[in-house]
């Protein structure tokens, strides 16, 4: 995204400017770095940390240029209201004041950020801390009066929202704002933006929004911004999917060699250096999954403009599940996986151990006689291909393809404004529930795919090409499900 601190000069009907604005310590300067995928002004859990009217680019062309104003917080709202309603030309008495802003914080602060309101901004974007219910914040009031004597479009963001919910429930929160908000005309729509936990699909729902309110001389370059703001996202959601594909063309044509078994082994008698050999290329192949997963991670990571990485933590194997001690490395995937459950939860438990469980340990200690070497490799999530050698079964790999998902969704919800990257003990429950009736809606398209590296010996390029397709379908679908409102 084309953004920065500096503001080259260009004509005032070129610009559309937006003027970020709130109670003091409300969270601006941090949904700035998210919105702008880049650190910005100070954060601190302190009042009026932001001391003057920052300006940065959200998008631009190379005539026009859509700019986010950063502006201090508002102080002691009531106590200003109070001064302005005694002045006939309120809003004009109040910007020729002169504030010490070392004496009087809270007057100095609200006093810069309404002057560039008045005098920059197109559209007011006025925070809510939504973790506060409506009606509870007694300076809303206050705030709004004032920003509506500058007669300037407002619309309301919520933030503080907490994780991302079912749909009817944040639109019951956004009708309890709306509600609150609506005595005061300027307020001309309520909006879901937290800084934690956004997504570009909500950003877009406010570029929707912005078109609507925008003065008619803006729109139509506005409407050209947008379209560069939209493509800059595609394609990140475009190579977001394709990284996804990648992993699992890759994970689906994995496999490790493996003797045929014996005819004794085929019934189940002297079967232990077969289990053995089982267990080896499980935990080889976990290995290389998990490895390839912190890596697509990393790239995810990467092309959404967040700092930090996947990172992975070591943890022991117990001799009991393998001969010789050994040290593996956890997937990011344990570490997104509190939702999962079934066979999700067997494949995370697999690579915590680097495939050393065989199903939580209980494998090895409640086969039964007669146990052929068929079943044994479907009881570790194993399949023969057509080859001579092994690979993850069927509906481990559709498994693969919910949790993979999942991780973008983990990724592309993650607000800069948080700091570095990194991965929640618990997905929402409303993601697992789409990703998990989506890719069951297109269980043939995967099953298929399975087929053709497994049963057909498809080459990985020549599967890729067929999941990209699907999985670019299945990222669409999900976000539909949970964004309905979100553009075609």
């Amino acid at each position: 995204m084309s953004s920065g601190s500096l503001v080259t000069n260009m004509p005032s009907d070129s610009t559309i400017t937006l003027s970020l604005v709130s109670h003091t310590n409300a969270g601006k300067t941090t949904l700035t770095r998210t919105l702008l995928r880049r650190d910005v002004g100070e954060v601190r859990d302190a009042p009026h940390v932001t001391l003057f009217n920052q300006e940065h680019v959200l998008v631009s062309t190379d005539d026009a240029k859509l700019v986010l104003w950063d502006t201090p917080g508002f102080g002691d709202s009531a106590r200003l209201l109070k001064r302005l309603r005694r002045e006939g030309n309120a809003v004009l008495w109040f910007l020729s004041q002169t504030w010490d802003r070392m004496t009087d914080r809270p007057l100095w602060c609200s006093q810069q950020a309404l002057k560039n309101v008045r005098e920059a901004a197109d559209v007011v974007l006025y925070l809510v801390n939504a973790s506060e219910p409506p009606g509870s914040a007694a300076y809303l009031a206050a705030e709004m009066e004032i920003i509506g004597w500058v007669k300037k479009p407002v619309l309301a963001l919520l933030n503080q929202t907490g994780e991302p919910r079912p749909l009817a429930e944040e639109l019951r929160e956004i009708e309890g704002w709306r509600e609150e908000l609506k005595r005061w005309d300027c307020v001309r729509g309520v909006l879901t933006l937290d800084a934690f936990t956004q997504c570009w699909v909500q950003e877009d729902r406010l570029m929707e929004t912005l078109a609507s309110v925008l003065p008619e001389e803006k729109r139509e370059t506005f409407s050209t911004l947008r379209s560069t703001w939209t493509k800059q996202h595609l394609e990140v959601f475009g190579q977001s999917m394709k990284e996804l594909s990648a992993t699992l063309a890759m994970s689906v044509t994995d496999g490790v060699e493996m003797r045929p078994e014996t005819l004794l082994e085929r019934v189940g008698i002297g079967r232990s250096g077969l289990t053995r050999e089982f267990g080896m290329a499980r935990q080889q192949m976990a290995a290389q999954l998990a490895t390839r997963m912190e890596q697509t991670t990393d790239r995810l990571i990467a092309l959404h403009q967040l700092s930090g990485n996947a990172g992975r933590q070591v943890v022991n194997v117990s001799k009991e599940h393998f001969q010789t001690p050994t040290q593996v490395h956890e997937s990011i995937w344990t570490a997104i996986g509190g939702a999962a459950t079934g066979a999700a939860a067997g494949l995370l438990a697999d690579l915590k151990a680097g495939g050393f469980t065989f199903g939580g340990g209980a494998l090895l200690g409640t086969l039964g006689g007669g146990l052929g070497a068929y079943a044994l490799a479907k009881a570790t999530n194993l399949v023969r291909g057509v080859d001579a050698r092994v690979h993850w079964s069927r509906g481990h790999f559709i498994e693969q393809v919910h949790l993979a998902m999942l991780c973008y969704l983990a990724v592309a919800h993650f607000g800069r404004g948080r700091g570095a990257w990194e991965a929640s003990a618990k997905m929402p429950q409303v993601w697992e529930d789409a990703v998990k009736a989506v890719v069951e809606e297109q269980r043939a398209g995967w099953e298929h795919v399975w087929k053709l590296a497994v049963e057909h010996e498809s080459s990985t390029a020549d599967v890729q090409a067929e999941l990209h397709p699907l999985t670019n379908d299945l990222g669409q679908r999900v976000l539909r499900r949970l964004y309905p409102q979100m553009q075609k």
